[in-house]
């Protein structure tokens, strides 16, 4: 992959965040991913910033709402757009 400036320019305003975990799609599946995500970050890590981003404002609403109210003083915020967050995915596949 090519690193672009629109991807260093992310990188470089999240790059102050160091306990920041980010998750875009709050769907069905995602939320409950993203949940599980930063249930065990924060209980390792209270000081850890949570972004999310989702298509839905109201379900990264939803989901802000519910974290917080389940882990009091965690810190959920929500991306308006998903460049805000530098997105690592990694995928294994298993070989044929």
């Amino acid at each position: 992959m090519r690193v672009t400036r629109r991807c260093l320019q992310a990188a470089q305003r999240v790059a102050h965040r160091p306990h920041s975990t980010g998750f875009i799609g709050l769907g069905r599946m995602g939320s409950e991913m993203a949940y599980n995500l930063f249930s065990k970050t924060f209980a390792n890590k209270p000081e850890s910033r949570f972004v999310i981003c989702d298509a839905i404002p109201e379900a990264a609403t939803a989901f802000q709402n519910n974290f917080t109210a389940a882990f009091p003083g965690a810190r959920v915020d929500i991306a308006e757009t998903p460049d805000e967050q530098v997105i690592v995915s990694l995928s294994a596949f298993p070989r044929m």
